[in-house]
């Protein structure tokens, strides 16, 4: 599996410690900084096609695959092809420590378009299923005294169930994906709430608040059947009308509660408003008695 290394730092020192099993490789690789990369005469010279996956014990490790970049976190786990260019590069100033594992992709042929599935995966320390975890923290603890055996059997069960935690599998194995963005709707959708009557909320404050993409969460909301722009302006509008028919006798003027419902244009709330209820926020007071 050759690679094309780059020193980060005025001296180089690692440590790898790893086991050759039947179905691939499994190891403990402890290193300084360093830049490595699979090129394409690296791939040229490889003999078998393989997935290569780092469980980040400590330091950071940045991953860059055709189009997908992704920094793996102590917990993390990040996969990739190795026939496929691909940048490693560690995080500088910090001792590096994961555990590396070499499976044959022929392992992965159950699994859908495994090509570019595994094309620069990163699964979050949130997103590995406990069976997964507990895989890592075996080999972690006891990679000197387990049997070749038991080394191999623990291996297997990683190869099990990384497509299983990804949500790659059918039928009930999807749950846990499914159940992990449900989650992170409501995560969404609160924080939406939270801030409704701020006129500066959009997908990218919301993004950066969470800690995700906003692609990410647009598609939340695609799988709800909704765009951000018309919840957030659904929302708002429900609110509004509520209160104009609460505080119907107080005359409270349309443009004071549009502004503290964060709309900041008071042309665009009339034409929302009567689009979404088919008439104008002054003919939806309810008549003072």
């Amino acid at each position: 599996m050759p690679w094309t290394p780059e020193n980060l730092g005025s001296t180089f020192e690692g440590r790898v410690e790893s086991i050759s099993l039947e179905g691939g490789v499994v190891g403990r690789v402890r290193m300084t900084p360093i830049i490595a990369e699979k090129t394409k005469q690296n791939i040229a010279n490889s003999i078998d096609e393989c997935i290569h996956g780092n469980f980040i014990l400590a330091g950071e490790l940045k991953v860059v695959q055709g189009t997908r970049i992704n920094i793996a976190k102590p917990g993390d786990l990040v996969l990739y092809q190795s026939f496929s260019p691909v940048s490693l590069t560690v995080k500088s100033d910090e001792l590096f420590d994961n555990l590396a594992f070499i499976v044959p992709k022929s392992k992965f042929s159950h699994v859908q378009d495994a090509a570019d599935k595994f094309s620069n995966l990163l699964l979050t320390k949130d997103k590995i299923i406990h069976p997964l975890a507990s895989c890592f923290e075996l080999i972690t603890e006891n990679l000197h005294s387990l049997s070749h055996d038991e080394i191999s059997a623990i291996f297997n069960a990683f190869v099990a169930l990384v497509p299983l935690s990804a949500g790659f599998l059918g039928g009930n194995a999807k749950k846990p994906a499914v159940s992990s963005m449900s989650d992170k709707l409501r995560e969404v959708l609160g924080f939406i709430h939270k801030k409704l009557s701020d006129p500066e909320l959009s997908p990218h404050q919301t993004a950066r608040e969470l800690g995700i993409s906003t692609r990410y969460i647009h598609k939340l909301l695609a799988h709800a059947g909704t765009t951000f722009s018309a919840h957030v302006t659904e929302e708002r509008l429900e609110h509004i009308k509520s209160e104009l028919i609460a505080f119907s006798g107080q005359h409270l003027p349309v443009s004071l509660l549009a502004f503290q419902w964060g709309f900041n244009d008071l042309s665009t709330f009339n034409r929302a408003f009567k689009q979404r209820f088919g008439c104008t926020p002054s003919e939806i007071r309810v008549p003072n008695d």
